[in-house]
């Protein structure tokens, strides 16, 4: 069941972009107190948190639902009144580690809330410790509705009896009094598979190709050599052919 915090948070009346640095500046997180009353179905307040106070309630909280039970004051510390409100939104410095801007949302403790809760799985499934089974989480979050108080940190689940190839299902699950599920009932949350078969390829034999041998072509158009003289044949023709 999730825990309400208390949480005590100031109107502010400052706005815009340098009242909000040098509220940032003064150690003070700027927020929004969203609510509805009979006459205006939705309002939102400008209010303010001291940064450290802020800081340790979400450090200490098991959980992404944070109830709180906000006590409202004026700028000079008076109690105005006090709302039970779900911390919905957190922004954070995209690149420094501190809280920048928070929203809070009142709620009705008479009126069932819808949220998102984790899941966790709790014990070894026997598909993976006799078969060698990997266990994969389908679903790491879980519709639910219910009444703000009865609303979970956490939802657990027993996986121990999961054979390969078996699942729990969002219909099978064991919620808290007062708590349904709304995700579809034939949902798997928690899988047991069986281990993937490594693939081995055979080595590809490596194909040489055949040299191939090419004969030197002879020069055609090239005159015969004379049968006996040779090259010294052809040099003495044009020789005698002089003396005439």
């Amino acid at each position: 069941m999730a825990k309400t915090i208390p949480l005590q948070v100031s109107q502010r009346s400052s706005v815009g972009r340098t009242a909000l640095k040098a509220l940032r500046r003064s150690g003070q997180v700027p927020g929004v107190l969203y609510g509805k009353t009979k006459e205006n179905p939705v309002r939102a307040r400008a209010i303010s948190i001291d940064a450290k106070k802020l800081a340790g309630l979400l450090h200490s909280s098991t959980s992404e639902n944070v109830l709180v039970d906000v006590e409202l004051n004026d700028d000079k510390g008076t109690k105005v009144d006090s709302h039970l409100a779900l911390l919905v939104d957190v922004q954070h410095h995209p690149l420094k580690d501190y809280i920048i801007h928070i929203d809070l949302h009142e709620i009705v403790q008479d009126e069932i809330l819808h949220a998102e809760v984790p899941v966790a799985s709790e014990g070894e499934p026997l598909g993976v410790k006799t078969g060698g089974g990997l266990l994969e989480t389908m679903l790491r979050t879980i519709r639910v509705a219910c009444l703000p108080r009865d609303l979970p940190d956490l939802i657990t689940v027993d996986v121990s009896h999961l054979e390969i190839g078996h699942s729990v299902h969002v219909s099978e699950l064991k919620l808290p009094a007062g708590v349904t599920a709304s995700n579809p009932p034939e949902l798997p949350v928690f899988s047991v598979f069986a281990p993937k078969e490594e693939v081995v390829e055979a080595p590809t034999a490596e194909v040489t190709q055949p040299e191939v041998l090419k004969e030197k072509k002879t020069d055609e158009a090239a005159p015969a050599a004379d049968a006996k003289g040779g090259k010294d044949a052809k040099a003495a023709a044009p020789k005698a052919e002089a003396k005439k």
